[in-house]
């Protein structure tokens, strides 16, 4: 996040770090995109050599090259139905609860994954075996429904890659497949022989996932790579399309395939929240470095992008998914528009003084909200923002809000208290907009307060984050560079490359854990009002009240 005047008439290309493999697959980065948040120590951590457990704009079109490489580009090439689609390795986002996805005791294909010879059983296997079954039924029913045609189940099949198998991979484009080439891209769909590798091995960013969140985040990769399988048997691959909007897909396909996990529909495993939660995790570690267009050849999206079509596939089904080649989600800027910016990696110095994020960003919520707000009450009452170490610090009587979770608001002073020692963590481990976030909401629920708002618990939780979203949507750059307009020249915020990201890793730091809680709202649900809120502005959120 950045104050306006420090914004230049520049547009940089940058961070180039999409690789892309010979024949037919859409591919993904294994380049690692910054730090997170330590492991939550209390979340199961699964030895993965442990006997198996039973829990579980406008687009340039581009297609990968005939060679790996390094570097995005935006040169319009015809699309090669043998090029891989893979699964990329990521930056390390907040932590979830143990991982809890369950797999019933019914016949699973054992044919549907090849192991390999040499390669230890992994704790998980059987729980991919279980996925695999599903995928294959759940597509046999889909594919018809959708496309009208009969489902041709994979070819080639999956193969775990792992350094001590002995056997042979298939070559795509390459007359065999080598471990060093599965660690580039973590997971890859190879069209030309219509198969999946996967890699397996003890330092793969999948073992580090499925040890830390539970084997569903390897279930979801998997449901990704399917959904190329899938493009390439309804001619998607065939067209020149934007990466973007093939991956934005098969992100679609994963949460709907996770949909029907959750709902108790599949038929060989039952995922929990904790697995949900789990999937949202895994779209943040492979989302695109930030500085990255999306639509530049290799780009996957943003983590608001890839978690945003996530959820729309969860919500809305396979069908739904479908449309989105014809009818591409939004995206959200993700280049740097200065130099500036590009120096401090979007960040703002987290301080009171002029230009750092807590002295202009207060100031731009309250004139947002006093102009919103001015034609249904007689104006804003602004708020001031203070510090405190502890809560005892807080001079407020009836504080609404939890400390602990970053802010609370005393609305009879009309003040904001920031937990600071969790402010300068969070800013130093996710970024500034981590703190944005927890603002935007803490003046979310002043402007519930002032409107009379009579939602309780969850509800109202939730309709801060909407809120705090509407608030966002003014502060996303536009085309060429400008803020929506009309706006009070005094507002200076602007989200920067990341942002949003930032909002979505603290979200499933502080989100219920599970989505009976009932709290503040699972990750899932508040992601979900939050980019309510930041896509469909401000009248979706207050038609919640």
């Amino acid at each position: 996040m950045r104050p306006r005047a420090l914004i230049a008439a520049v547009v940089l290309a940058l961070f180039a770090g999409a690789c892309s493999v010979t024949s037919s697959v859409a591919t993904e980065r294994a380049d690692r995109i910054g730090a997170g948040l330590p492991a939550d120590q209390s979340a199961d951590q699964t030895d993965p050599s442990a006997p198996p457990a039973s829990s579980a704009p406008v687009e340039e079109p581009t297609t990968p090259d005939d060679e790996p490489t390094s570097a995005p580009t935006t040169d319009v090439v015809e699309p090669d139905a043998t090029a891989p689609a893979t699964t990329e390795a990521p930056s390390e986002p907040p932590t979830t609860g143990p991982p809890t996805a369950s797999v019933p005791q019914l016949e699973t294909d054992p044919t549907l994954i090849d192991f390999g010879q040499g390669t230890p059983p992994l704790a998980w296997d059987d729980f991919l075996l279980a996925v695999m079954t599903d995928l294959e039924a759940w597509w046999s029913v889909e594919y018809p429904a959708i496309y009208g045609e009969p489902h041709r189940s994979l070819d080639g099949g999956v193969f775990a890659a792992h350094p001590q198998r002995i056997d042979p991979i298939p070559g795509c484009g390459e007359p065999e497949t080598s471990y060093d080439d599965v660690q580039q891209f973590v997971a890859f769909y190879c069209g030309a022989g219509d198969f999946v590798v996967y890699d397996s091995g003890p330092d793969s960013l999948l073992t580090e996932l499925a040890g830390e969140f539970g084997p569903s985040t390897i279930g979801i990769v998997l449901a990704h790579e399917y959904g190329h399988a899938i493009q390439l048997r309804s001619g998607a691959l065939n067209r020149a399309l934007a990466t973007i909007r093939t991956e934005q897909q098969a992100d679609c396909f994963a949460g709907a395939w996770s949909g029907r996990a959750f709902r108790g529909e599949a038929t060989t495993l039952v995922f929990s929240d904790a697995d949900v939660r789990a999937g949202l995790v895994a779209m943040t570690r492979v989302a695109d470095p930030v500085g990255l267009n999306q639509l530049s050849n290799g780009g996957h999206g943003s983590a608001f992008d890839r978690v945003g079509a996530f959820q729309v596939g969860f919500l809305e089904g396979p069908a739904r998914c479908a449309e989105i080649l014809d009818a591409p989600l939004p995206l959200v800027p993700n280049e740097f528009r200065s130099f500036d910016d590009l120096e401090t990696g979007g960040n703002a110095p987290l301080g009171f003084e002029d230009g750092e994020l807590l002295a202009f960003l207060p100031a731009d919520l309250n004139l947002y909200w006093d102009v919103q707000l001015d034609s249904q009450i007689f104006g804003f009452d602004g708020l001031t923002l203070e510090a405190a170490s502890v809560e005892d610090e807080i001079d407020c009587l009836a504080p609404s809000g939890d400390f602990g979770r970053g802010a609370v608001l005393c609305r009879q002073t009309s003040t904001v208290w920031l937990n600071l020692p969790l402010a300068e963590q969070r800013f130093n481990q996710l970024g500034d907009f981590a703190v944005g976030y927890v603002l935007g909401v803490a003046w979310a629920e002043a402007v519930q307060q002032a409107l009379g708002s009579e939602l309780t618990g969850e509800s109202r939780e939730l309709a801060n984050d909407c809120l705090a979203g509407a608030w966002v949507q003014t502060v996303i750059p536009v085309d060429g560079g400008g803020l929506p307009q009309p706006r009070p020249e005094e507002r200076v915020a602007s989200v920067s490359p990341g942002d949003l990201d930032e909002a979505i890793q603290t979200v499933l730091l502080i989100g219920d854990f599970g989505a009976e809680e009932n709290v503040v709202g699972s990750a899932f649900e508040k992601i979900d009002a939050f980019r309510t809120g930041v896509l469909d502005g401000l009248d979706s959120c207050l038609a919640r009240l």
